[in-house]
């Protein structure tokens, strides 16, 4: 059967991550592809690792990966993408997923099913698009969200209606042009943004399916002002090089 890996970086998210797991593993026993879990923890002191071990040690498809400190949600995705390639031998795609609860994971067909069937190569689970939308969630971070889309668009030109979203599948072949070990991403909130433009400039095709996205189960986001700035001054940064066709 066709494998597809499921990549969750974690930092404490020990209230949730237990059944996100549980849950996969329910999704695990409906779907017509097989599904290994990588968890990549940036060093947790909540007994996230704990809970991860366990369910490493109940089921065969759980692997932990273990980053001696907080790195970056891009940097725990890098590393857990190049993991997959060394280690998961011939699997078909990989599966971008928040450890908050927030990605549905009975919602995993309709992001894997496009790749499977030649349709494209980047699948985003999208808010923005006919059939998608938030479940819950405050209108500060809702208004956030849509703001950070618009800045893209009108910057980068990535058609792409929420190319924030954490929530999408990416083809093996994908990972192997865009992963390379010399190539190097941001490791915050623009990882997402930053990767999708990379995907289109290598040409493959980017498609997006709608997704409910729901408040986070427990916890405290990790969104920060810090983070916001940053992703404002990459986005004028691509827009200077739109326009004049340098870096700036």
């Amino acid at each position: 059967m066709v494998l597809v890996a499921v990549v969750i970086p974690t930092y404490n998210e020990a209230e949730n991550i237990g059944r996100v797991l549980e849950s996969l593993e329910s999704t695990s026993s409906v779907v017509n592809f097989d599904i290994h879990v990588l968890v990549v923890d940036d060093s947790s002191v909540d007994g996230t690792v704990e809970i991860v071990e366990d369910f490493r040690k109940r089921f065969g498809n759980v692997s932990l990966l273990r980053r001696p400190g907080k790195l970056g949600l891009g940097s725990a995705y890098v590393d857990g993408f190049r993991w997959c390639l060394k280690n998961l031998g011939d699997f078909a795609a990989a599966v971008e997923m928040d450890a908050d609860g927030s990605h549905d994971p009975g919602q995993l067909p309709s992001l894997v099913e496009p790749i499977l069937e030649g349709r494209a190569h980047v699948v985003v689970g999208s808010r923005y698009i006919k059939g998608g939308g938030w479940r819950d969630g405050g209108f500060l971070r809702k208004l956030i969200s849509r703001g950070a889309n618009l800045l893209v668009r009108l910057t980068v030109g990535l058609g792409v209606r929420d190319a924030t979203s954490g929530y999408r599948a990416i083809a093996r072949k994908v990972l192997e042009e865009a992963f390379t070990e010399d190539r190097q991403y941001e490791s915050g909130y623009i990882f997402q943004v930053e990767t999708l433009n990379q995907y289109r400039l290598l040409g493959f095709k980017i498609i997006e399916v709608p997704i409910n996205f729901y408040e986070r189960g427990g916890g405290k986001s990790k969104l920060g002002l810090g983070e916001l700035a940053s992703f404002a001054s990459w986005c004028l940064r691509q827009s200077g090089r739109r326009i004049f066709g340098r870096a700036t």
